[in-house]
């Protein structure tokens, strides 16, 4: 979850009065997005010299123990162990107050804490500097470790499985939709594809189920569809290009547009972001290794041995060797697989057993593939045969493609493609829109050595062939005599609709104009009777897809915990951080005095049970920031045990306590 949705999950207020923080507001000035601001290194730098040093202290812990993963109050208790509980309460407070954390309630009220995702790459950034030490700008040399024999034969049998001809994400969705063109998709009952559709379109695929198995997918009709056509399905679905409209899948028109018109950096760009929305890794170590692995450029190469120690020096990761080769593989089943799967990136184990690996594609990217598509590109993309072949080189925007997929049979699809012009693809072309004519001017406007002849001439004659018979639908309206037919057609608004009479008595009516004629018939007092083969339905959408999508989401289940949970913006009050306080004399927090030792030992009670630190001289020496963890009386013999909150602790009886008093955080004037 980014930062972005949260703030559309929150009460309009609470949503202004965040982005109306004067770092947020400067950050606008510049010309930056008021919601972009929350993940801009820049921004965020400056926004660290503002924080409280118990906020930076707890935010960095956050960022290195929970990454973006949802994290509980017990879960940040025990990482904050040696902490004053009241200085977390406090910072965690200051946190959420910017924005920059995000709390949500379960049902039954437990809470989740959350840095969003666009935070974590933010302030990694932010704590540990912009790369592996600059293996962004070209490094990736590192001290290469031997992966445990079994570890390594899962990495060889995941590279030979995965070493095969890739077409690209992209052009594995733009199959899919040219299917989805050319083919009805009716659902079955349980809302799934029919099975002779199912194996047509994941036989059009680049990848399969063995490049996505270390995902761990979970997705609607599992048992009918094979993973990878669900995680491209899904894809489809939450870029709005394919929708459920009752019973079918049908393409949504003016996206399909939009889609076709960006280029394969921009659509690579938008997928790329897609994937690490909705698949981001549970694990924090998994996390971090994938935003330092974004920063590589192009062709840049890092062995996962460098980048196991740049994740142990931010101590992200733990442990020697051996975890670093377990934390490899996880690496590469969960993610480096899928992105290899896809065209985008490669990896491959090395005979020293380490992994190197590097980007094919730019992603995550924006400048560099904003000056990609800024180039100059060739028009002629188009090898027209004189066998009516039409290979179609890899520069071809998927705009003219799609053109040539309308009127063509794909004969083989890579990165050089192959379609073959038949008379059935021509007529079918022309049925969706596409006359012989338009065929022509496409293959002559993109042809590098123009249209063969005998191609042109066969196109021309396809073309006078077509349409001299029109088949077309019409619904029958059937009156029960002559007299009430003469007086419908009489009707002003129920005459224009009538097609011609047939007979006596009927008449013939558009088929996609029935629900209107029932309409009419019905307002005019003729009450007219359904027809058993006739359904009372809305039209289905027209050709522009002007009916209503549903919401955009995919048939692949989130992981993610909190996005169906309430957000939770309001801060704990004073009273709630230290309950009881006005129950108590405020000079033991307004000033420090020395007290006999059984109030002392009051204090120091009321101070554990707050979480609270306290400022105390203890056996004579000067008054220092003290964090009581117990309290014990024996008898007579009273002692405390204080930590120095940094995991050492001293045993000192009462009497030994000078001045002290209690510090409350959060609160002025303690």
């Amino acid at each position: 979850m980014n930062y972005a949705q949260i703030l559309d999950k929150m009460p309009p207020a609470v949503s202004r009065q965040l982005l109306g923080q004067e770092w947020i507001k400067s950050a606008a000035a510049h010309g930056m997005e008021a919601r972009e601001a929350f993940g801009n290194e820049e921004v965020l730098g400056k926004l660290r010299a503002t924080l409280q040093s118990d906020e930076e202290k707890l935010l960095r812990l956050i960022v290195v123990r929970f990454g973006s993963r949802p994290f509980t109050p017990a879960e940040l208790e025990k990482e904050t162990a040696d902490w004053a509980a009241a200085l977390v309460k406090t910072a965690l407070t200051g946190l959420r107050s910017r924005g920059l954390i995000a709390a949500f309630r379960k049902s039954w009220g437990d809470r989740l804490f959350l840095l969003p995702q666009d935070g974590l790459r933010g302030w990694q950034a932010v704590f540990f500097g912009p790369g592996c030490n600059g293996v962004g700008r070209g490094g990736g040399a590192g001290s290469p470790w031997n992966i445990g024999s079994g570890d390594n034969a899962k990495l060889r049998q995941l590279y030979e499985q995965g070493d095969k001809p890739r077409q690209g994400l992209p052009l594995d969705l733009f199959l899919l939709l040219t299917y989805a063109d050319q083919h009805e998709l009716p659902l079955t009952q349980r809302g799934a594809l029919h099975k002779r559709h199912v194996q047509r379109m994941t036989a059009l695929l680049g990848f399969d189920e063995t490049d996505l198995a270390g995902c761990g997918l979970q997705f609607a009709h599992a048992d009918t569809y094979p993973v990878s056509l669900a995680a491209a399905l899904d894809f489809l679905q939450r870029l709005g290009l394919l929708y459920r409209s009752r019973d079918r899948l049908v393409l949504h028109k003016p996206r399909l547009r939009d889609w076709l018109t960006a280029d394969e950096a921009l659509q690579t760009d938008m997928l790329y972001r897609l994937w690490t929305e909705h698949r981001f890794p549970e694990e924090a170590d998994l996390q971090h290794a994938v935003c330092l692995l974004d920063k590589l450029t192009v062709g840049t190469k890092i062995r996962l041995s460098r980048l196991t120690a740049e994740l142990n020096r931010r101590e992200t990761l733990t442990g020697g060797e051996e975890e670093g080769a377990r934390f490899s593989l996880r690496l590469v089943q969960k993610w480096l697989q899928p992105l290899r799967a896809f065209g985008w990136l490669e990896w491959e184990p090395e005979d020293s057993g380490d992994v190197s690996v590097s980007w094919l594609y730019p992603v995550w990217c924006e400048q560099r593939a904003n000056e990609e598509r800024k180039a100059a590109k060739p028009s002629a993309f188009l090898y027209v045969q004189p066998d009516f072949e039409v290979m179609i080189s890899p520069e071809c925007p998927f705009k003219v493609r799609w053109e040539i997929a309308r009127v063509a049979e794909l004969v083989k699809s890579d990165r050089m493609a192959v379609y073959r012009l038949t008379k059935e693809s021509v007529q079918r072309g022309a049925d969706h829109g596409t006359p012989p004519e338009q065929v022509l001017e496409l293959l002559e406007s993109h042809a590098r050595h123009g249209v063969p002849e005998t191609v042109r001439l066969t196109i021309t004659a396809w073309g006078e062939q077509y349409g001299r018979v029109v088949l077309g639908g019409v619904t029958l309206l059937r009156c029960a005599d002559a007299q009430l037919a003469e007086q419908i057609s009489r009707h002003p608004k129920i005459g224009r609709l009538l097609l011609e009479k047939i007979g006596d008595a009927d008449f013939i009516v558009p088929a996609g104009k029935m629900t209107d004629m029932m309409k009419l018939l019905d307002a005019a007092g003729f009450s007219p009777r359904q027809a058993s083969d006739y359904q009372a339905e809305e039209e289905a959408p027209g050709p522009d897809g002007e009916a209503e999508t549903e919401t955009l989401k995919g048939i692949v289940y989130d992981q993610d915990p909190v996005q169906y949970l309430e957000l939770d913006t309001r801060l704990p009050s004073a009273e709630e951080m230290y309950p009881g306080m006005r129950d108590i004399p405020a000079v033991w927090y307004r000033d420090s005095r020395g007290y006999h030792v059984s109030t002392t030992l009051k204090i120091v009670r009321q101070a554990i049970s707050w979480g609270a630190p306290v400022l105390a001289e203890v056996e004579g020496s000067a008054a220092a920031v003290w964090i009581p963890r117990r309290a014990v009386e024996r008898g007579d013999e009273l002692t405390l045990e204080l930590s120095d909150g940094a995991g050492r602790n001293r045993t000192v009886p009462a009497g030994r306590i000078g001045r002290i008093r209690i510090l409350l955080p959060g609160l002025s004037g303690t």
